[in-house]
């Protein structure tokens, strides 16, 4: 799209400034969509979704990555959910949709089963139904990992990495799926080649099938779990097509 102006702010969470990236302009009609991005992206990640959709669009960098600022300590789900309770309040935001990729996804279940009076629709993209605790091997892994030839470091600090380390403690939301009364579709990597694999088992699949009998399934054959990169334009289109079925368009 040419010409976009991508609005870019911050945020107060208490302390915490988080950097918030937003397009377009929320309507009555058609919900807002806000992206929840995965473990290490910032808002910057989201920007084909927030230059792809014609609607009103919303990401934000969580504590400790991108822009934002980075605390010593608070990075269990609940400090999480605040974040994205500080973003709702200060955009307002009502009837709105809600997109969570990877880790994102369980920060957007958490927060879906929470407040789903106010929320349209839910995307969870390539991820179990649980918020995971970061073992100190695996914040070495993240520490240490280089995608697409960039150092996960430049978009997420070490102090952010080493926090969740220390305060993320597992949670399981499959018992509370069931509770989810809004429109849900789930977006898989089926490409078994793919070097990062698809975080969703056929037991997954069966489980979200099982808990939430009306959700629907969109298979990404050329992509493991890194739908947004590796099928970008199916996955832009994908978004907006439910966003449009969301506001009555289809």
């Amino acid at each position: 799209m040419g010409g976009v102006q991508i609005k870019s702010y911050f945020v107060h969470n208490g302390s915490v400034a988080l950097h918030v990236l937003e397009n377009g302009d929320a309507s009555p009609d058609v919900p807002t969509l806000l992206i929840i991005g995965g473990l290490w992206e910032p808002a910057e990640r989201a920007i084909p979704l927030l230059s792809g959709i014609s609607s009103h669009v919303i990401a934000f960098s969580f504590r400790g990555r991108g822009l934002s600022s980075t605390p010593q300590s608070g990075y269990d789900l609940t400090d999480h959910l605040a974040d994205i309770e500080t973003i709702v309040r200060h955009c307002q935001l009502q009837n709105y949709c809600v997109l969570g990729f990877s880790r994102g996804a369980s920060y957007a279940l958490g927060w879906s089963i929470r407040n789903q009076h106010n929320i349209r629709g839910l995307i969870l993209v390539d991820q179990p139904p649980i918020h995971n605790r970061v073992a100190t091997e695996t914040v070495e892994f993240w520490c240490n990992l280089v995608y697409l030839q960039i150092p996960i470091l430049n978009f997420m600090r070490r102090e952010a990495l080493e926090g969740l380390g220390k305060d993320a403690k597992e949670v399981d939301f499959s018992p509370q799926l069931s509770q989810l009364q809004i429109p849900v579709t789930l977006f898989i990597g089926r490409n078994q080649e793919a070097v990062i694999q698809s975080d969703i088992s056929d037991e997954i699949l069966q489980l979200y099938l099982q808990s939430l009998p009306t959700c629907q399934v969109v298979e990404f054959l050329l992509s493991g779990h890194m739908i947004p990169d590796e099928e970008q334009q199916k996955y832009i289109s994908e978004v907006e097509w439910f966003i449009k079925k969301i506001s009555g368009q289809l």
